[in-house]
């Protein structure tokens, strides 16, 4: 085990009664921290920073900047394709965020930025009751702590064009995988030289499908390879070469299913680099089946109001009675050199804004699922809601080293397959130790 960091004793030391109080929080017994209390002392602001929408998060935040008067929370929206950049410049000039909001590809590669919180200050045993299991991509087993705590959970569902069902005389979306591909045959349409005119479904490429990666990544998960394991040490191993208990590999079954669509000499054939983005293809009105995150639903309905479209559980392995889906998890992580009152003040901050209201008001507020248990087990008779709740229980993800990196490793893998430079197998192998390399840059951070 690592040697205990200063700000770790800090809070051994001090906040022993604070983690009694959490506990509270976290189950719902207490809900969070009264004003009058929190008037006590000076006012500390805490910055945050995060790729989520400001005028979706400040407007909780205010709420939380009014009752409680000890700090501050300040929201800063960064444009996600500069996230990471931004924070590290900002660090280096002796700036930055006190805490952040991280997904599950940000942990491994910026472990050395944040500040572990000891399961001492917050047990793993209530962990594990308060949180769904997708939460446990936060949990540093080597070290005894948590890189974050759970914020918010983004789902990936599946996008389908109710007009195009319909003047197919298709009633309902595929609950399967077959189903899916008899599907995409029905609704693929080719011009008289043989283009693509409507597509059933985006896959088989990672150029121009928005979430390529992170559907491969379902695909795996789903017929069994969790990508990456974690031993009963915390040692972290690649597994995506690993085959189950026939003698199959998961992986290269999963790439075959997912390069098919793309293979003009297969009956699915669907989709192809010339084609305009799958998001795009979706919003208008030219593709049949998208995979996209729950987030992604407003942005659709801006891009084409008139779109009659309902979004819909994955498919699943037939007759598997195992349900699975992909989702980002976001945490919320204390940065490690922000000054020792702000990390108390962001520790505060976090136990209020995951506490069982207040992580309600941002699911409402965002459109996304709450990682919390007993906010998700409740009932609702709201239709998205409803799916986007079962959806984020359902999900399950893997800690990729680099995410970035990753959906490279992922095309390339995807792309000698369709080339036939090499086969399924070794293309599976070649990212297999490409993985590997990348986890050994973050694994000693």
């Amino acid at each position: 085990m690592n040697k205990i960091t200063p700000f770790q004793i800090i809070l051994l030391a001090g906040f022993g009664f604070i983690a009694v109080i959490a506990v509270l929080i976290f189950s719902g017994i207490l809900p969070g921290y009264k004003s009058e209390r929190a008037q006590r002392g000076p006012v500390v602001s805490v910055s945050l920073w995060g790729t989520l929408p400001g005028k979706q998060i400040n407007g909780v935040i205010s709420a939380i900047n009014k009752e409680n008067k000890s700090y501050k929370i300040i929201y800063a929206e960064y444009p996600a394709s500069s996230y990471e950049e931004n924070v590290v410049n900002a660090l280096a000039s002796g700036k930055g965020p006190d805490f952040w909001i991280i997904s599950q590809d940000m942990v491994l590669k910026n472990k050395d930025k944040i500040s572990l919180i000891p399961f001492a200050y917050y047990p793993e045993r209530n962990f594990r009751d308060d949180f769904i299991d997708i939460s446990n991509l936060f949990i540093d087993r080597e070290n005894d702590g948590l890189t974050a705590f759970p914020f918010l959970i983004n789902p990936m569902v599946m996008y389908w064009n109710k007009d195009l069902f319909s003047s197919a005389g298709i009633s309902q979306p595929p609950q399967n995988w077959d189903e899916f591909a008899e599907d995409v045959k029905i609704f693929t349409e080719k011009n008289e030289v043989g283009n693509i005119t409507q597509s059933g479904t985006a896959l088989g490429e990672l150029s121009n499908i928005r979430n390529g990666k992170d559907i491969l990544s379902m695909l795996i998960i789903q017929s069994g390879n969790p990508i990456m394991k974690t031993d009963s040490r915390g040692n972290l191993k690649v597994a995506l070469d690993e085959e189950d208990a026939s003698g199959k590999s998961p992986a290269v079954i999963s790439v075959k299913f997912f390069n098919d669509f793309s293979d003009p000499n297969k009956n699915v054939y669907s989709w192809n680099k010339a084609l305009s983005g799958a998001d795009t293809m979706f919003a208008k009105g030219a593709l049949a089946m998208y995979f996209g995150y729950a987030s992604e639903l407003p942005e659709i309905k801006a891009k084409n109001p008139h779109l009659n479209f309902d979004i819909a559980e994955v498919p699943q392995i037939k007759d598997d009675k195992t349900k699975t889906t992909f989702a980002k998890i976001y945490g919320l992580a204390v940065m490690k050199n922000s000054p020792q009152a702000k990390k108390q003040a962001a520790l505060n901050s976090i136990l209020f804004m995951a506490s069982n209201r207040v992580s309600k008001d941002f699911s409402v507020a965002t459109g996304l699922a709450s990682p919390r248990r007993d906010l998700l087990s409740e009932k609702t008779t709201d239709a998205y809601y409803g799916l986007i709740n079962k959806a984020a229980v359902m999900a399950k993800a893997w800690l990729e080293p680099d995410g970035d990196e990753v959906r490279r490793i992922f095309k390339d893998m995807v792309e000698s397959v369709s080339s036939g430079s090499t086969s399924v197998g070794d293309s599976v192998r070649l990212a297999k130790n490409r993985l590997d390399q990348e986890l050994r840059k973050y694994a000693e951070k």
